[in-house]
């Protein structure tokens, strides 16, 4: 791997605030084809990780019938033909997230950039998106592992807030109220969603004893 690349790596771990500083004058092609490799890699890694867990969780299922009785004996000789199926439906599933993950990125960035340009950002969407890119640094290198994927998530988090304020050369509160807002928005959206789903579902209780 060249040099440059893990010393970018390294740079947006250890020394964010220079690394973003650093990064301003890259092309949205050097950006791209950096999160393209880190995306890569976490998508094999998270696919391995996938596959051993989902057949982990396949083969304890299948013990546990196998040992509940004869019934349960032929439920788990039936259910075992469907190993690799099991596999094929992780794989999927990864190759699905690595799809939405490069494509993703450019929507993300669009609507990030729209709270960019409401809290005075100036410095254009192809710096939005670039600074999304570099940010997930630490979720691409982490988000594979269970668990540990938690602390990749916040530290790109922290990243992106970072970002946001030194490409953008916006406010600390500033780039902090871009990822919350939208944030916030989303919250309000499923709560409003929840709300409809239980009005229609109290509307269809309330309607039983008319419809039997």
């Amino acid at each position: 791997m060249p040099t440059a690349f893990v010393d970018k790596v390294k740079g947006f771990l250890m020394a964010p605030t220079k690394a973003f500083q650093d990064s301003r004058a890259d092309t949205l092609g050097e950006a791209f084809r950096y999160y393209f490799i880190l995306l890569v890699i976490f998508s094999i890694l998270y696919a391995i990780v996938s596959a051993a867990v989902g057949m982990a969780a396949f083969t304890a299922l299948v013990d546990q019938l196998a040992a509940s009785g004869a019934m349960g004996e032929v439920l788990a000789g039936v259910l075992q033909n469907f190993s690799g199926f099991v596999v094929a439906v992780s794989l999927f599933f990864v190759y699905l997230l690595f799809l939405l993950m490069l494509f993703g990125v450019f929507l993300s960035g669009f609507i990030y950039h729209v709270f960019v340009l409401l809290l005075g950002g100036e410095k254009g969407y192809v710096t939005t998106v670039k600074t999304i890119m570099y940010a997930s640094t630490p979720w691409l290198l982490l988000g594979w592992i269970p668990y540990v994927s938690v602390i990749g998530a916040l530290w790109s988090l922290i990243l992106f807030i970072l970002g946001v304020k030194e490409t953008q050369e916006m406010t600390l509160g500033s780039a902090l109220l871009v990822i919350l807002v939208p944030l916030v928005l989303l919250l309000i959206l499923v709560l409003l969603g929840a709300v409809v789903i239980a009005a229609l579902a109290a509307g269809f209780v309330e309607m039983m004893p008319f419809m039997g």
